[in-house]
């Protein structure tokens, strides 16, 4: 295959999948040499020298000969769906959930594993070790995201205002905020979690009108409030942090572009406020400002950066955050509006009421699809994107398939496998809610 026919590894140069089936498969723009002849040692070569396995003679290993295309094999219809499995990130090749077993470890029911799959399942323990060490590491390649650094910021400031035997994450919690997504990592909830499919990590705390483009970190506990970064390219520099009432409907707004401010615009709108914590807000408040201060953070060109984003939206979509996307300034390729108006869409798809409308509106739905796939042969890629994410704030799993077949021209064009990948995940599994932790309960 092709380079230009090849898909982009949703983690470019950074992927650590280490088999030639998916080398062959996958791009790796940014490819260090170095970093593709790691990739060419075997699986053997990766693990610490204190874990490998000692060597077999050919004349009794029961093993069979390497095959890493096994590896790769999909365990999962998400996987199928993603196009690799990249299974030495710590998941399971069985059900989603089930925990691996240890180098020496048999089932419980005492019958035999295949070798090969015991070498397999070994090695996505150690890689899954590995990656829990470093939590940008463990956030990037579970939840393929990169945290800005005013993530980690706050977390030390919650540490540092937990009494000692408290739980930091639970530092607001007598004002109904709820730290929570990656959050998780960084109070080891991950650390004692069984193993689970790589669709579920993408799932995690990610609520129903949710686009790929927005990560949930802080929630207002039992409610459809929730807060979280937004990022117009997946691994973007600048984030900005949006806010969403799930339990409303679609719409997003844009509040600020840090954590620290985030909070207290919680605390200001949103906290749960009683003669009890009435105090202990304002000293929050207070504790927030002065770490900020103390830190010397950045936090004061917020409305600048905000304004400065406003002007880059091609269109606003029905979640009203808007769209980026690269427009070329003297062509206008990258984007063009979609065939009908917000207004006229949202009138058209408000007829669906279960599978059996959709066929009726396929003579009005169907040439504005058809519409947004001639503009991506074109170069207006984010006119699919477009579309995708106003079917997908619709609601209607009576579009799952649409928005699946759109996103992927557009992600794709817009070399944002990272954003397909998510998207992906969700639609297997969309859930409506407020609880929507892949953790088990304690």
């Amino acid at each position: 295959m092709s380079e230009s026919k090849k898909e982009d590894c949703k983690y470019g140069a950074d992927c650590y999948q280490k088999n030639p089936a998916h080398k062959a498969k996958y791009n790796h723009p940014g490819d260090a040499p170095n970093e593709a002849a790691k990739r060419d040692r075997s699986p053997d070569d990766q693990v610490p020298e204190a874990n490998k396995r000692p060597k077999e003679s050919p004349s009794t290993s029961q093993e069979p000969k390497e095959n890493p295309t096994n590896i790769d094999a999909p365990s999962t219809s998400a996987q199928a769906d993603e196009g690799e499995n990249h299974g030495n990130d710590g998941n399971a090749s069985g059900a989603s959930g089930s925990a691996l077993l240890n180098e020496d470890e048999l089932p419980p029911d005492g019958s035999v594993i295949d070798p090969w799959e015991h070498r397999i399942r070994f090695s996505q323990m150690q890689e899954y070790k590995q990656l829990l060490r470093d939590p940008k590491l463990f956030i990037k390649y579970k939840f393929c995201a990169e945290m800005p650094e005013d993530f980690y910021s706050f977390w030390e400031f919650c540490k540092t205002q937990t009494k000692e035997g408290a739980k930091p994450e639970c530092l607001f919690e007598n004002v109904g905020l709820q730290l929570v997504g990656p959050f998780d990592y960084m109070a080891g909830k991950f650390h004692d979690a069984p193993l689970y499919e790589p669709g579920d990590y993408y799932r995690h705390w990610r609520f129903f009108y949710d686009p790929p483009e927005f990560q949930t970190v802080m929630v207002k506990k039992g409610t459809g409030i929730h807060y979280g970064y937004w990022r117009d390219t997946p691994f973007a520099k600048q984030c900005y942090f949006a806010r969403n009432d799930a339990s409303k409907g679609c719409q997003f707004s844009i509040i600020d572009t840090n954590i620290f401010n985030a909070v207290s615009h919680f605390l200001d709108k949103d906290a749960d406020v009683t003669p009890f914590n009435r105090t202990k807000i304002g000293a929050l408040k207070k504790s927030l400002q002065g770490w900020v201060v103390d830190q010397g953070l950045e936090v004061t060109n917020a409305a600048e950066l905000i304004k400065n984003r406003q002007k880059m939206l091609v269109c606003k979509t029905f979640h009203t955050a808007g769209l980026v996307v690269p427009v070329e300034p003297k062509t206008k390729i990258g984007y063009r509006p979609l065939m009908q108006t917000d207004a006229e869409l949202k009138k058209i798809l408000a007829k669906i009421d279960g599978p059996e409308s959709l066929p009726s509106l396929m003579n009005v739905l169907q040439p504005v699809i058809t519409a947004a796939s001639i503009a991506v042969d074109e170069g207006d890629y984010g006119t699919s994107i477009e579309l995708a994410m106003d079917f997908y704030c619709h609601g209607s799993p009576e579009l799952h398939n649409f928005i699946r077949h759109l996103s992927v021209v557009g992600y794709t064009e817009a070399r944002q496998p990272q954003f397909l990948a998510i998207l992906k995940a969700q639609l297997d599994n969309r859930r409506k809610g407020f609880d929507l932790s892949i953790l088990e309960k304690a």
